[in-house]
Parts: structure tokens; sequence; C-alpha cells
């Protein structure tokens, strides 16, 4: 299905039913998903795993048609989740960076999860970088930090140090931005060195 096809899609009477694979994970938390999934909470962990088993499609996408099509600025959509009929697929823009990626994935599931009801079928739910400030963006954004980091697993990381460990170390043992994880190491009150500039990658 090509991007600019979105927004033709026309609302039909079957809108109101919800696909299965969203049926199946409404409601859950990201510790739920990482246990009932088996995904093994070894750093980096393995979200396009998670998302096979759940039996969600990630897919690779250049988002500028559409934001012409909507009239909205360039590189302004980072995801789209997209439920019809049995199967539901997640779009990330190709452009982007591995970190930016993970977190894209991570960030629908959590609205997969968390807001359901709104990701009827046949609907489609975007992402945008200005919509953090959301109520609904901040849950995704806190859901996707427990999924990509969590509780157990940093610390775990964090005993490995005699102090402190530095923002940048964690990031990279946990393949997010430096962004994402002083965002999550601030919601979990952790101690760490901020050894570099945030960036959003």
């Amino acid at each position: 299905m090509s991007i600019i096809s979105f927004a033709k899609i026309k609302k039909t009477k079957e809108d109101d039913i919800m696909c299965e694979i969203l049926k199946k994970i409404n409601g859950k938390s990201s510790s739920e998903l990482l246990r009932e999934y088996d995904i093994p909470l070894v750093p980096p962990i393995d979200i396009s795993l998670l998302l096979r088993k759940i039996g969600i499609k990630e897919i690779s996408a250049d988002f500028s048609e559409i934001e012409d099509l909507i009239d909205e600025e360039r590189g302004s959509i980072l995801g789209i989740t997209y439920a019809k009929d049995e199967s539901l697929d997640i779009f990330y823009r190709s452009a982007d960076t591995e970190n930016r990626i993970r977190f894209t994935l991570a960030h629908e599931l959590a609205h997969c999860c968390l807001h359901a009801d709104t990701l009827k079928k046949r609907h489609i739910e975007w992402r945008k970088c200005e919509t953090s400030s959301q109520s609904k963006e901040k849950e995704a954004n806190i859901f996707a930090g427990e999924l990509l980091i969590p509780l157990s697993s940093i610390k775990q990381i964090y005993s490995r140090f005699f102090v402190a460990p530095s923002l940048s170390a964690l990031s990279s043992i946990f393949h997010v931005s430096t962004a994402v994880m002083a965002a999550r190491l601030d919601y979990l009150k952790l101690t760490y060195i901020k050894d570099k500039a945030e960036d959003d990658d």
C-alpha cells in the first residue's frame, strides 16, 4: 500500500470493529508484553522480535508525499499505525537513525496498548514531532521508555558501575538516544553523568 492511499481511505460502518491484534494487546503494560512474548531483557531490547511475535508488521516508508497531501511540513510525520481487518502495521520514517526507528516502533506500539480504542479498524494514527506535549503522546513516550529500558535491565547495568554511569554509555548500551535515556532516568530518579548534549536521534 502506498503512503498516499492512507489519506484516501473512507470511513465505513465497520470502522468501530477493533482488529484482533489490537484486542490481544489492548491494556497490556510494557512489562507484560516483554514477559508474555518472552523477550530477553538483555539490552538492547529486541523491539522487532516483539513486534513479530505479536503479529505486527514494521514497514519502512517515505512520508513526504502524504505530508504534501495534508499540507504538513516535510519531516513532521515520524510514524504511522495502520489497522485494517486482521492486520496491524507500523510505518516508520526510512531516513531515520536506528535509535529513532526503535523509539518510533516502541511509541506506536504504546498507542496500540494504551489507546487501542482510537485505533479502530481502518483507522490511521500518526505521530508528529510537535505533538510530544499532548497527554496521550506523553503516556506513549513513557511506555516506550519502559519498553526499551526496562527497570530490571537498567538496575542491573547500574550495578556494574562504581559511580553514576554516563548518559552516553547507557544510551549506547540500550540503543536509544541520549534524550530518551535522560527522560527515562529522570522518570526513575536515577543519577547519571551528563557527558554530552541530549539528542533526538
